[in-house]
């Protein structure tokens, strides 16, 4: 007969149970000979022990790392507790890897008798093994955990596998090993506490680790180090992805057209910034121009401005569209939202007001605007109020298009009818002509060009800036057409930007080789340095294949000295350079790297004539560069003079051999003989000490440009020599 007091016999005690009541039972008896060792218990044996000293509780992400890490990777470190005297253990040590093993088993994902590493101790030991465990550590430094992180990628882990591995998201894993990337000497900062991990994150929006240090050099020595500071330098040459210009155009549309973009992982909101401003503001201005082919030919003017001061247009005059009928249907969708709105106002009287009813009560006074806004814009002007005024097309606050109809430029605004007598009244009456309210404001109207606009304050006209601009290009061109290797890295970019899809607008070529023409050119260049320069270079080419028929011609051209094919490469790629000012709105960078590159000294090339500069601009701009350059005295001689004569006296202190011809001293001199016109020098070209000529005795800026001797010394032949 059966003991019913035994256990029955059941599939749930198997071996491995068997195995696992053996083992703990074992383990006690080892305990009554060993005081402490590490031996493997089951899980459900385990317990947390009250004499655990950690009580406040991790966080659920705390915990929920650790119990990912744990299923990933297993318990690296073992438990410690203490015999409980009916058979389990206490664990005074692991109380977290304890909960997270436990929760583990009860989700099924490990077993519940499973084996864990414990070191076991007396009872009387819990308590000091508790706080030992966590006092006696030291948590280790973000740095060192970005860089461990960092590690692991290059040791071929992916973000993916190391999330996993550590139980947090793949963003966390990507923010820390962008932290990693951060220049060196900023992270050791952090880890003597010089920088707080928000400062470094900040750091973060740039990849460049010489523009970091430099960021990093400018706000060490400020009084304090906020992250704010940090943003706004890596970032004051860009645009946020925010800001209005950025909205207007759109992150995908600057992206596509080769634009680069600096995301910012640390930040919520206004997290993109656009590093290429030139790219993003001609995207804009493109944009705005298509935007006023819609109102070209309808109007007198269009004109597009990215930005526009604060009442601007209170420096035009206006003409009021003609009044009609709204369209009934928006005039409908009005009265109804009206009347919806009145309902919804008594209802919250009655205090029986729902989220949804709040909502869509205050959606409908924005919707009545834009409703307003199309019947306000739908109202039609007469042909002959057109015929006078235009259209400022520009961007609101937020990066929408703002278009201001009916502005009429004070000069464009008609003069009063005299007033009719009576027997004149009838057809063609003042009554039909447009009826212009006045400026408000005596503020030149905003003009679209800046770059023009500078000229034009400083007395510059278009024309000569035209002229200018015609000038500095020949002198450029002539010395591209001297260097074969900068002409060949000119147009392999040029190549490379139109065959590999560069970012739009960056080629500095029109590799159609069209020459850039101006149709006083001839008369502007004529007898100056640059011209022979030009002159001195094509007599040395090599152009008798080119009499041949092909393929013989190509044959031949092929089989030239090294040094003949290269001066023909320089020529021809400089007849293919595209003309600017430094002072154009967006000039090319790179043809101004050419410029420096070449070491152009554009004053040694020209100087300011009489009748190519001084008589072209207002007496006030001569007045005020003689004063800025040579002194009060001369400024006000010519400030008295006629323009005429004015003029020549410029030309005259501005020569190169102005010291000689007006008896100024060297300081001065040496300033009237290099000065140009803003746009003209290529600013970090050397323009160093004139260096004398060991063939003519003569320094560089002293030498005629009216003679052979000024070309270049890499332009003087034998028979020159």
């Amino acid at each position: 007969m059966a003991n019913p007091k035994s256990k029955p016999s059941t599939p749930a005690r198997n071996k491995k149970q068997q195995l696992a009541e053996q083992t703990a039972s074992k383990a006690t008896n080892d305990l009554k000979s060993v005081s402490s060792q590490v031996i493997q218990i089951p899980l459900n044996k385990l317990a947390l022990s009250p004499k655990n000293v950690r009580k406040v509780k991790p966080s659920e992400t705390d915990d929920a790392e650790l119990k990912a890490s744990i299923f990933e990777n297993g318990v690296k470190q073992n438990l410690a507790g203490y015999e409980d005297g009916e058979g389990g253990f206490l664990i005074d040590a692991g109380g977290r890897r304890l909960k997270a093993l436990q929760e583990l088993a009860a989700e099924g994902k490990i077993a519940k008798d499973q084996m864990i590493n414990c070191l076991i101790e007396d009872e009387q030991e819990a308590t000091l093994t508790s706080t030992i465990e966590n006092i006696q550590r030291a948590a280790m430094h973000p740095a060192d955990q970005f860089e461990a992180f960092n590690q692991m990628i290059i040791e071929g882990r992916s973000e993916d596998e190391i999330a996993i591995k550590f139980g947090v998201s793949v963003d966390l894993v990507r923010r820390r090993l962008k932290l990693a990337r951060v220049a060196p000497e900023i992270l050791d900062q952090f880890r003597e506490d010089e920088l707080t991990l928000e400062s470094v994150m900040a750091f973060t929006l740039s990849d460049n680790h010489d523009r970091q240090i430099t960021v990093w050099n400018a706000v060490k020595e400020g009084y304090s180090i906020h992250p704010h500071s940090i943003k706004r330098l890596l970032t004051e040459t860009g645009y946020s992805a925010a800001s209005k210009l950025g909205r207007f155009v759109g992150v995908e549309a600057y992206e596509k057209a080769g634009g680069s973009v600096i995301t910012d992982l640390f930040s919520e909101s206004d997290n993109t910034h656009l590093e290429n401003p030139e790219l993003l503001e001609r995207l804009a201005i493109e944009k705005l121009q298509e935007a006023s082919t819609a109102y070209v030919g309808d109007w007198k003017w269009v004109d597009v401005h990215l930005e526009l001061e604060h009442g601007s247009f209170r420096s035009f005059g206006r003409i009021e569209p003609e009044e009609c009928e709204p369209d009934p249907k928006l005039a409908k969708e009005i009265e109804t939202l009206n009347a919806r709105q009145d309902e919804l106002y008594e209802i919250s009287e009655d205090g029986d007001w729902t989220q949804e009813q709040r909502k869509e009560y205050y959606a409908i006074d924005p919707r009545i605007t834009q409703i307003e806004t199309e019947i306000e814009n739908a109202r039609p002007y007469r042909p002959e109020d057109r015929a006078i005024a235009g259209v400022v097309i520009s961007l609101d606050h937020r990066g929408e298009l703002n278009v201001e109809k009916g502005l009429v430029r004070p000069e464009d605004i008609p003069a009063p009818a005299p007033e009719a007598d009576h027997h004149g009244e009838g057809e063609g009456s003042p009554q039909a002509a447009p009826q212009v309210t006045a400026p408000t404001s005596s503020t030149p109207v905003p003009v679209s060009d800046p770059a023009a606009a500078l000229r034009k304050a400083e007395g510059i006209s278009a024309s000569l800036a035209d002229d200018l601009r015609t000038t500095r290009h020949h002198i450029l061109q002539a010395h591209l057409a001297a260097d074969h290797d900068v002409a060949y890295d000119a147009m392999l970019y040029t190549l490379c930007q139109r065959a590999l899809h560069g970012p739009h607008g960056r080629d500095i070529l029109d590799i159609s080789i069209r020459p850039y023409y101006a149709s006083n050119r001839d008369e502007l260049v004529a007898d100056s340095v640059a011209e022979k320069m030009l002159e001195a270079l094509k007599n040395d080419l090599v152009t008798d294949w080119m009499k041949l028929h092909a393929p013989d011609d190509f044959q031949v051209m092929s089989a030239l000295p090294m040094d003949d094919k290269q001066a023909l490469f320089a020529w021809a790629t400089a007849h293919a350079l595209k003309a600017q000012m430094a002072s154009d709105n967006h000039p090319s960078k790179a043809i101004e790297e050419i410029g420096t590159r070449l070491d152009v000294d554009v004053a040694a090339c020209w100087r300011p004539t009489a009748s190519k500069y001084w008589s072209r601009v207002n007496k006030a701009h001569a007045v005020k560069v003689s004063k800025e350059l040579i002194g009060d005295e001369f400024a006000e001689d010519r400030n008295r003079e006629r323009k005429g004569d004015l003029a020549t006296a410029m030309e005259r202190a501005f020569a190169e051999n102005a010291g000689e011809a007006e008896g100024f001293d060297a300081a001065t001199a040496g300033k009237t003989t290099r000065w140009l016109p803003d746009g003209m020098a290529f600013e970090q070209a050397y323009y160093g000490e004139a260096v004398s000529d060991d063939d003519t005795g003569k320094t560089a800026t002293n030498q005629s440009a009216d003679s052979n001797e000024d070309l270049p010394a890499f332009l003087a032949t034998e028979d020159a020599a």
